[in-house]
Protein backbone atom coordinates (compact mmCIF):
# COMPACT_ATOMS: atom_id res chain seq x y z
CA UNK A 1 0.00 0.00 0.00
CA UNK A 2 1.04 3.56 -1.14
CA UNK A 3 1.89 5.96 1.80
CA UNK A 4 -1.65 8.19 3.13
CA UNK A 5 -1.65 11.72 1.84
CA UNK A 6 -4.10 14.51 2.54
CA UNK A 7 -6.15 15.06 -0.76
CA UNK A 8 -4.62 17.31 -3.27
CA UNK A 9 -4.95 19.06 -6.43
CA UNK A 10 -3.78 16.58 -8.88
CA UNK A 11 -1.64 17.70 -11.71
CA UNK A 12 -0.68 15.95 -15.29
CA UNK A 13 2.15 17.35 -16.88
CA UNK A 14 4.77 19.43 -15.56
CA UNK A 15 4.39 21.25 -12.20
CA UNK A 16 6.51 24.01 -13.27
CA UNK A 17 4.72 24.61 -16.57
CA UNK A 18 3.30 28.76 -16.77
CA UNK A 19 -0.04 27.30 -18.25
CA UNK A 20 -2.79 25.19 -16.24
CA UNK A 21 -5.75 23.93 -17.65
CA UNK A 22 -8.23 23.05 -15.17
CA UNK A 23 -10.68 20.87 -16.07
CA UNK A 24 -13.61 20.66 -14.15
CA UNK A 25 -15.21 17.41 -14.60
CA UNK A 26 -17.84 14.73 -13.74
CA UNK A 27 -16.73 11.01 -14.32
CA UNK A 28 -20.34 9.87 -15.12
CA UNK A 29 -20.53 12.34 -17.89
CA UNK A 30 -20.43 11.65 -21.43
CA UNK A 31 -18.69 14.39 -22.47
CA UNK A 32 -15.68 14.26 -20.30
CA UNK A 33 -15.80 10.56 -21.06
CA UNK A 34 -14.85 10.62 -24.73
CA UNK A 35 -12.45 14.10 -24.25
CA UNK A 36 -10.64 13.76 -21.18
CA UNK A 37 -8.40 11.24 -22.74
CA UNK A 38 -7.62 13.85 -25.95
CA UNK A 39 -7.02 16.80 -23.76
CA UNK A 40 -4.30 14.61 -21.97
CA UNK A 41 -2.68 13.57 -24.70
CA UNK A 42 -3.21 17.34 -26.26
CA UNK A 43 -1.29 18.57 -22.73
CA UNK A 44 1.06 15.80 -22.92
CA UNK A 45 2.45 17.22 -26.31
CA UNK A 46 2.83 20.62 -24.55
CA UNK A 47 5.99 21.43 -22.69
CA UNK A 48 4.67 24.92 -20.82
CA UNK A 49 0.89 23.52 -20.14
CA UNK A 50 -0.27 21.13 -17.85
CA UNK A 51 -3.72 19.64 -16.17
CA UNK A 52 -5.47 20.15 -13.25
CA UNK A 53 -8.07 18.05 -11.99
CA UNK A 54 -11.49 19.73 -10.33
CA UNK A 55 -14.12 17.14 -9.27
CA UNK A 56 -17.66 18.58 -10.44
CA UNK A 57 -19.88 15.56 -9.88
CA UNK A 58 -23.62 16.45 -11.18
CA UNK A 59 -26.55 15.89 -8.89
CA UNK A 60 -28.46 14.57 -11.42
CA UNK A 61 -25.93 11.59 -12.05
CA UNK A 62 -26.59 10.59 -8.40
CA UNK A 63 -24.25 8.69 -6.51
CA UNK A 64 -22.06 6.68 -9.07
CA UNK A 65 -20.77 9.91 -9.83
CA UNK A 66 -19.85 10.78 -6.15
CA UNK A 67 -19.11 7.02 -5.39
CA UNK A 68 -16.21 7.24 -8.40
CA UNK A 69 -14.61 10.74 -7.41
CA UNK A 70 -14.09 9.35 -4.31
CA UNK A 71 -12.67 6.36 -5.70
CA UNK A 72 -10.17 8.19 -8.14
CA UNK A 73 -9.59 10.63 -4.95
CA UNK A 74 -8.64 7.97 -2.87
CA UNK A 75 -6.26 6.25 -5.38
CA UNK A 76 -4.44 9.43 -5.17
CA UNK A 77 -4.60 9.55 -1.70
CA UNK A 78 -2.94 6.19 -1.05
CA UNK A 79 -0.67 6.04 -4.20
CA UNK A 80 0.27 9.78 -5.61
CA UNK A 81 -0.24 11.36 -8.97
CA UNK A 82 -0.09 8.57 -11.04
CA UNK A 83 -2.20 6.57 -8.95
CA UNK A 84 -4.95 9.31 -9.60
CA UNK A 85 -4.58 9.84 -13.11
CA UNK A 86 -4.98 5.42 -13.53
CA UNK A 87 -7.57 5.59 -11.51
CA UNK A 88 -9.29 8.10 -14.13
CA UNK A 89 -8.75 6.57 -17.08
CA UNK A 90 -10.00 3.64 -15.82
CA UNK A 91 -13.34 4.64 -14.45
CA UNK A 92 -13.75 6.41 -17.72
CA UNK A 93 -13.05 3.25 -19.54
CA UNK A 94 -15.65 1.19 -17.43
CA UNK A 95 -18.32 3.08 -16.56
CA UNK A 96 -21.64 3.20 -19.04
CA UNK A 97 -22.00 7.50 -17.89
CA UNK A 98 -24.91 9.37 -17.00
CA UNK A 99 -25.22 8.08 -13.63
CA UNK A 100 -25.51 3.90 -14.43
CA UNK A 101 -21.68 3.62 -13.10
CA UNK A 102 -19.25 0.46 -13.85
CA UNK A 103 -19.78 -3.09 -11.80
CA UNK A 104 -16.06 -4.24 -11.33
CA UNK A 105 -12.80 -3.18 -9.49
CA UNK A 106 -10.44 -0.50 -10.07
CA UNK A 107 -6.97 -1.67 -10.75
CA UNK A 108 -4.40 0.26 -9.48
CA UNK A 109 -0.71 -0.02 -8.98
CA UNK A 110 0.64 -0.07 -5.69
CA UNK A 111 -3.02 0.24 -4.18
CA UNK A 112 -4.83 -2.56 -2.52
CA UNK A 113 -8.34 -2.43 -3.56
CA UNK A 114 -10.15 -3.36 -0.23
CA UNK A 115 -8.29 -0.17 1.09
CA UNK A 116 -9.37 1.74 -1.86
CA UNK A 117 -12.79 0.53 -1.34
CA UNK A 118 -12.42 1.82 2.51
CA UNK A 119 -11.35 5.02 1.76
CA UNK A 120 -13.98 5.83 -0.55
CA UNK A 121 -16.54 4.76 1.80
CA UNK A 122 -15.18 6.24 4.76
CA UNK A 123 -12.34 8.80 4.36
CA UNK A 124 -14.09 11.86 5.62
CA UNK A 125 -11.44 14.30 4.29
CA UNK A 126 -11.68 12.86 1.34
CA UNK A 127 -15.58 13.27 0.89
CA UNK A 128 -15.02 16.87 2.22
CA UNK A 129 -12.43 17.75 -0.31
CA UNK A 130 -14.79 17.04 -3.39
CA UNK A 131 -17.34 19.01 -1.70
CA UNK A 132 -15.09 21.47 -1.37
CA UNK A 133 -14.50 21.92 -5.45
CA UNK A 134 -18.24 21.46 -6.22
CA UNK A 135 -18.63 24.69 -3.83
CA UNK A 136 -15.49 26.08 -5.32
CA UNK A 137 -17.17 25.66 -9.08
CA UNK A 138 -20.31 26.84 -8.43
CA UNK A 139 -18.56 30.09 -6.79
CA UNK A 140 -17.03 30.26 -10.36
CA UNK A 141 -20.77 30.00 -11.95
CA UNK A 142 -19.81 26.75 -13.02
CA UNK A 143 -22.21 24.23 -13.80
CA UNK A 144 -21.52 21.87 -16.43
CA UNK A 145 -19.10 19.31 -17.37
CA UNK A 146 -16.20 19.62 -19.22
CA UNK A 147 -15.68 23.20 -18.13
CA UNK A 148 -11.98 24.50 -19.04
CA UNK A 149 -10.25 27.33 -16.69
CA UNK A 150 -7.22 28.18 -18.50
CA UNK A 151 -4.45 30.06 -15.77
CA UNK A 152 -1.59 31.96 -16.71
CA UNK A 153 0.33 31.26 -13.34
CA UNK A 154 2.75 34.54 -14.07
CA UNK A 155 0.05 36.58 -14.10
CA UNK A 156 -2.52 34.53 -12.47
CA UNK A 157 -5.51 35.76 -15.28
CA UNK A 158 -7.52 32.96 -16.07
CA UNK A 159 -10.04 31.91 -19.43
CA UNK A 160 -13.13 30.12 -18.72
CA UNK A 161 -14.02 27.75 -21.56
CA UNK A 162 -17.28 25.78 -21.72
CA UNK A 163 -17.53 22.74 -22.96
CA UNK A 164 -14.63 20.52 -24.59
CA UNK A 165 -12.31 22.67 -26.74
CA UNK A 166 -9.65 21.66 -29.08
CA UNK A 167 -6.20 21.93 -29.25
CA UNK A 168 -6.40 25.12 -31.86
CA UNK A 169 -8.88 27.05 -28.90
CA UNK A 170 -6.68 26.38 -26.31
CA UNK A 171 -3.54 27.75 -27.94
CA UNK A 172 -5.87 30.73 -29.11
CA UNK A 173 -6.75 31.14 -24.98
CA UNK A 174 -3.22 31.26 -23.99
CA UNK A 175 -2.19 33.75 -27.00
CA UNK A 176 -4.68 36.04 -25.62
CA UNK A 177 -3.90 35.86 -22.15
CA UNK A 178 0.10 36.35 -23.73
CA UNK A 179 -1.36 39.48 -24.85
CA UNK A 180 -3.17 40.38 -22.04
CA UNK A 181 -0.39 39.85 -19.91
CA UNK A 182 2.16 41.47 -22.04
CA UNK A 183 -0.60 44.99 -21.82
CA UNK A 184 0.07 45.19 -18.57
CA UNK A 185 -2.78 45.38 -15.72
Amino acid sequence: MGSSREPAPWLFGSASARWTITEFADLECPYCKAYTPELKRWVSQQPDVNLQWHHLPLQFHGPAAIHQARLVECAGVLGGADAFWSAVDQVFQRTHSNGQGFRDNLDVTGVDRRDLEDCANKNFAVAQHIEIQIQEAASKGINATPTLLVTDSTTGKSVKLEGPADGPTLLSTIDWLTIQSARGP
